[in-house]
């Protein structure tokens, strides 16, 4: 009797833990509304957290939004194009690339003239590693209206680090420039400039 007693508590506590579990009401939103959380509106790129004047450490800040129909995968989008975004700042690289074309086409005396253009900006962010990153906030919708979730993310990483990161980046290209320098200045003196 009393080992039933116990049984029945147990079921009786679990079922009102499942329960409980399946009435948490989730941030809904439809996919016409604009849900943006304020501090991804008003997200800095750099700033400071901790004490003023004392323990205070300057960040790096990125923020970015993703969509996805699992919850956990917008999040993980998010985040990794909020990485991106630091990534880009301490070695991102951009090549542009201009192209005008003008031809005429009729007759000698009445040529007709067209333009074509074409503006291709590239921006190739090399390998870099980026671990000592956290989650700053986290906001996240469920768009039931297409089944989606809509995930807001901001990260941070402490400026320290992202110095290491620049310092480490451009030894390469120092070494490179010192190396250059050094036989640009054995070519002047061997002719004599």
């Amino acid at each position: 009797m009393k080992g039933n007693i116990k049984n029945l508590a147990l079921a009786l506590a679990v079922g009102l833990g499942l329960s409980a579990c399946s009435t948490v009401n989730l941030p809904t939103m439809k996919s016409t509304e604009n849900k943006v959380p304020r501090w991804f509106v008003s997200a800095e790129d750099t700033g400071s957290e901790g004490w003023y004047l004392i323990n205070r450490q300057p960040y790096y800040y990125a923020v970015a939004t993703a969509v996805s129909p699992d919850m956990e995968m917008a999040i993980k989008k998010a985040t990794l194009k909020a990485k991106a975004k630091i990534t880009d700042r301490v070695n991102g690289e951009m090549n542009n690339r201009t192209v005008i074309e003008y031809s005429e086409t009729g007759q000698a005396e009445n040529p007709t003239g067209t333009t074509q253009s074409n503006d291709t900006i590239v921006n190739v962010i090399k390998d870099t590693i980026l671990r000592t990153y956290s989650t700053n906030e986290k906001e996240c919708y469920r768009q039931t209206d297409i089944n989606n979730w809509r995930c807001f993310v901001s990260v941070k990483i402490p400026k320290s680090d992202i110095d290491k990161l620049i310092s480490q980046y451009d030894a390469p290209r120092l070494a490179k420039n010192q190396v250059q320098d050094t036989t640009d200045n054995a070519a002047k003196k061997v002719l004599g400039n």
